[in-house]
């Protein structure tokens, strides 16, 4: 019955009456570390999977501070030092750590709506869309970023570009020796004490897309979130080092 009052002219409404206007497919809340509130709609119940888009980013970022705290990961490096492959691409001499921020300077915008924007490409390549018959664009992910251009000076601004974290997604199986679901097993979903499996979309050549492709319940979802307010821990057990919740805040 909590009433909200939304940006712009827009009336005040509830918080129920704002989680139908927003499509809400689920939500759940924690208050120091107990579901408080948790509600379903649509075809998504407690037992299903829901698409986590760019959430992913953020389990895969998590990933990358954690190898750097352990000493495991340069940040400093440069991406082909790492992925050779990409070193005549845009993100060859960009550091990992400009990578992870995206303050890398490419010549890609993620505009979703612009006529020929690159997006749609990407999109293809990483399985996301429908590729038309005749469709000569990239047919993966890595053969798409091999393929993205450098446009100004890495470092300099802040850029939201999806294809950093799929190239950051590459430099952690490089360095784990792992694919990224793998590493994502070991190293998060097996130490959160989870109640369900979590799923991966993938291209069409099998690498997980790290930008957007994480399938996972929500109560999952809920317990990463805890882990993170909790400086790496949870149930009394240090998931991933304090230091790279420090660095990440």
């Amino acid at each position: 019955a909590v009433r909200v009052q939304p940006l712009g002219d827009a009336p005040p409404m509830t918080w129920a009456e704002s989680l139908a206007v927003n499509y809400t497919d689920g939500i759940v809340v924690l208050h120091r570390g107990r579901i408080v509130y948790e509600r379903y709609f649509g075809a998504l119940g407690p037992r299903g999977e829901h698409l986590a888009m760019s959430v992913s980013k953020s389990f895969v970022g998590l990933l990358a501070a954690a190898l750097v705290a352990e000493g495991r990961l340069d940040p400093q490096a440069p991406v082909s030092r790492y992925v050779p492959e990409l070193a005549g691409s845009g993100f060859g001499d960009a550091t990992v750590e400009q990578v992870a921020d995206m303050t890398t300077a490419l010549d890609f915008d993620e505009d979703y709506a612009a006529p020929g924007s690159r997006f749609l490409a990407y999109a293809r390549a990483g399985g996301m869309f429908w590729r038309p018959p005749g469709d000569d664009s990239p047919a993966t992910v890595a053969e798409f970023l091999r393929g993205v251009a450098k446009q100004g000076t890495h470092g300099e601004a802040f850029n939201y570009r999806s294809p950093n974290t799929d190239v950051l997604g590459w430099v952690l199986a490089r360095v784990s020796g792992q694919s990224l679901d793998a590493l994502l097993q070991d190293r998060l979903w097996s130490r959160l004490g989870v109640e369900a499996d979590a799923s991966y979309g993938v291209d069409a050549g099998g690498t997980p897309t790290a930008a957007g492709g994480l399938n996972l319940r929500l109560r999952d979802l809920a317990r990463f979130g805890e882990m993170m307010r909790l400086d790496g821990r949870l149930d009394g057990r240090q998931v991933v080092p304090a230091a790279a919740v420090a660095a990440i805040r």
